[in-house]
């Protein structure tokens, strides 16, 4: 019921509702990846990286092959400019999931740029 209700309100941009939602299914179920998966996500939304980044190591510590978080913490690196570190995790996560929409483009993105950089 909270993971409906909370992303419901994600759905309705209500953020810190959201996140009472996932704060609560954390605590109650501590093992259960998508719940830090998703108060990652709400984090992120909100601006709040290093919440996020932490949300997800967890939710990578339960279950490392979470192509989501590992996507989600790509988002991350390149908002905060660290595009090396983003095309590793998105390269680690198109291994998991070969045919994520967007990815390889953005990784080829990234990557063009970089060699834009080195010239």
């Amino acid at each position: 019921r909270d993971m409906a209700l909370g992303i419901a309100a994600i759905n309705e941009g209500a953020y810190r509702r959201s996140l009472s939602y996932f704060d609560r299914m954390v605590r109650a179920a501590p093992d259960f990846a998508e719940a830090w998966n998703k108060r990652a996500t709400v984090h992120y939304l909100m601006g709040n990286f290093d919440a996020s980044v932490a949300d997800i190591r967890r939710t990578l510590a339960l279950e490392p092959r979470h192509f989501g978080a590992l996507s989600g913490m790509g988002l991350i690196y390149d908002a905060i400019g660290n595009q090396t570190a983003a095309m590793k995790v998105w390269e680690k996560a198109l291994e998991i999931h070969p045919h994520l929409p967007g990815m390889k483009a953005r990784i080829q993105e990234l990557r063009a740029k970089a060699k834009g950089r080195a010239l």
